[in-house]
């Protein structure tokens, strides 16, 4: 039974079901299980961990980012234009990423003064967000979703290049989440966003920077979403207004794949990565199969939904069966009980014995 426990874990279920789509699709097409195709085709899905790790903070806390697609074209779009402009492109990245994390401090903003349902907010924002980028992209004269190539090499091999044998893109994502996982587990942060979603007035009560918290992160989610703006920019060496439009299914996909709950208050870093994994995985496989990719998009909602339903009915089950102990721990037992009398009875015959 103590080897079977970690399976119990959420993180653990989902290590089995990588490994067990690993070997199905392996067996369907043996190029699947070539190890450098495998490392090579991380780049195609690690970026959605970037973005997938800060939002796993926002569910935690109880809210969500529905603009985190537009965030990414933004900064991807800013930074083309700035490049074409005359700046050099490490310094337009630079001001790319300043554009997403103003676009992040607005939504912080705008739910702390609205007192809005954050999904509200985040949706107008989305639609704010990509509109600035679709005007945007007019002052580099080209098109709304018209790409801005001609990127300096040194640039495009950030997210193209490898280093020791391993793709850039994967290293740049095992960093970030070695910073959000010491963020949401190493520090009194991690802990505050924790009770924050679990409890909000608690919270209140226990004196913790409630509007603080929320501008924070709110700006990590725009923050990693510029940061996989600019790498998708590097990866496809264009810049677009509409690079990250369908990016908002897989990265809530994986998120709530990874364990995290809608509700707030629970989800774990190691979960998302291990997630990020798996859809990545999952995408490539169906590919491998033969599947367009409108088939791919049906498959990984229809795996949201799965899991979302699955997740939901083990916790049931799980909190079902702490109940059942607990009641049987405060059930006292026919022996017990039996001494329990004998012992009251034995009190009271000494009262009355003279």
């Amino acid at each position: 039974m103590k080897l079977l426990r970690p399976l119990a874990r959420w993180e653990g279920a989902l290590v089995v079901v990588l490994i067990v789509q690993v070997l199905v699709f392996g067996a369907l097409n043996p190029r699947f299980l070539d190890g450098a195709r495998l490392l090579s085709s991380t780049s195609d899905f690690v970026y959605l961990g970037i973005i997938a790790l800060p939002l796993a903070i926002v569910m935690i806390t109880g809210g969500i980012d529905i603009s985190i697609g537009s965030i990414v074209s933004l900064s991807a779009i800013v930074t083309g234009v700035c490049f074409v402009n005359g700046l050099d492109i490490w310094v337009a990245a630079f001001v790319g990423l300043l554009a997403a994390l103003l676009a992040g401090l607005a939504n912080g903003l705008a739910i702390l003064v609205t007192g809005a349902n954050p999904m509200v907010i985040t949706l107008g924002t989305q639609f704010l967000f990509a509109g600035i980028a679709i005007g945007i992209s007019g002052l580099a004269n080209v098109s709304s979703f018209e790409g801005i190539s001609g990127l300096p090499k040194d640039f495009v091999q950030v997210a193209n290049g490898k280093t020791a044998g391993l793709p850039n893109m994967l290293l740049i994502f095992l960093a970030v989440a070695a910073v959000f996982a010491f963020l949401l587990h190493g520090t009194s942060f991690g802990r505050q966003v924790r009770l924050l979603g679990a409890n909000p007035k608690a919270a209140v009560y226990a004196g913790f920077p409630v509007a603080r918290l929320t501008i924070a992160v709110y700006l990590l989610t725009a923050l990693g979403s510029g940061i996989a703006g600019i790498l998708l920019t590097s990866y496809l060496a264009s810049a677009r207004a509409d690079i990250g439009a369908s990016v908002l299914l897989p990265v809530l996909t994986l998120v709530v794949i990874g364990g995290v709950s809608m509700y707030g208050g629970e989800g774990t870093v190691a979960g998302v990565i291990i997630a990020t994994f798996v859809v990545g995985l999952l995408q490539q496989g169906l590919r491998f199969a033969g599947m367009s990719e409108s088939q791919v998009s049906v498959a990984t909602g229809a795996a949201l939904v799965l899991v979302a339903s699955l997740r939901w009915w083990t916790s049931h089950a799980a909190e079902l069966l702490k109940n059942q102990r607990a009641r049987r721990r405060k059930t006292p037992t026919p022996a017990t009980d039996g001494a329990g009398h004998a012992a009251e009875a034995d009190v009271l015959q000494s009262a009355v014995t003279p």
